[in-house]
């Protein structure tokens, strides 16, 4: 004979929507969970699913390089309205160097060294730099108390110590030894005096010369206007 069957209890299926319907009707289900705590897990669920179907994941910015990342108004000034310097020309003349004449340069000396000079017992004049080549006369100006440019010496190619090799000259010697500070030694070939001193202040005015501490080159004014034949030859 075939077995009896037993009838089985039918199971009622229970949902979500069925749990907050006896949590709103004040009942508690079968699972022993409070409504208020049951309803707060629900929420929490639907919110949860809620969040991740509508919720967009954001992409991460991508990393721009530093110098795009910095604003112009972090970025210096200087560098975005700044112009490129134009290079100057090494060649490019001097003020003033049209009027120069240089073959002839105004030499700053004491005045005991220009009557040494005149006395022909100073034949070398000796300075630590070197002029030009084509340097042929050095105006002599005496400083304080005479203050005006007494004498024109005509020159040639400097010395350097153990060239000179005479000792008829003052301070010759030491000069050829190297105890002199000085480097370059201008042989005196030539002598004229002025007729009439050129003072500082008349070489300021007519020829735009302003005296100096060492030396310069005197304007081409200045070698027109005061010739050597207007002036007496010492030597």
């Amino acid at each position: 004979m075939p077995a009896e069957r037993t009838a089985r209890p039918h199971l009622k299926q229970t949902t979500l929507f069925s749990f907050d319907q006896r949590a709103a009707a004040g009942s508690t289900p079968s699972t022993g969970i409070k409504p208020s705590k049951l309803k707060g897990t629900i929420n929490a669920a639907h919110a949860s699913d809620d969040s991740d179907a509508s919720t967009p994941v954001k992409a991460k910015p991508a990393r721009r390089p530093m110098d795009s990342a910095l604003s112009d108004s972090h970025r210096p000034t200087s560098k975005l309205n700044s112009k490129p310097k134009p290079k100057l020309n090494a060649k490019a003349k001097k003020a003033g160097d049209e009027d120069r004449a240089e073959t002839d340069v105004v030499l700053s000396i004491k005045p005991e060294f220009t009557k040494l000079i005149s006395e022909r017992k100073k034949n070398y004049e000796y300075r630590k730099y070197k002029l030009k080549e084509s340097v042929e006369r050095l105006w002599l100006y005496e400083t304080a108390p005479t203050s005006a440019i007494t004498y024109v010496m005509e020159t040639s190619t400097p010395k350097v110590p153990g060239e000179v090799n005479d000792p008829s000259g003052i301070g010759n010697d030491d000069f050829d030894k190297g105890l002199k500070q000085s480097k370059y030694g201008y042989p005196v070939t030539g002598l004229f005096r002025l007729k009439r001193p050129l003072t500082t202040t008349q070489l300021k005015e007519r020829f735009d010369i302003a005296v100096p501490q060492g030396w310069r080159y005197a304007t081409r004014k200045l070698v027109e206007e005061v010739g050597l034949e207007a002036m007496e030859r010492v030597f």
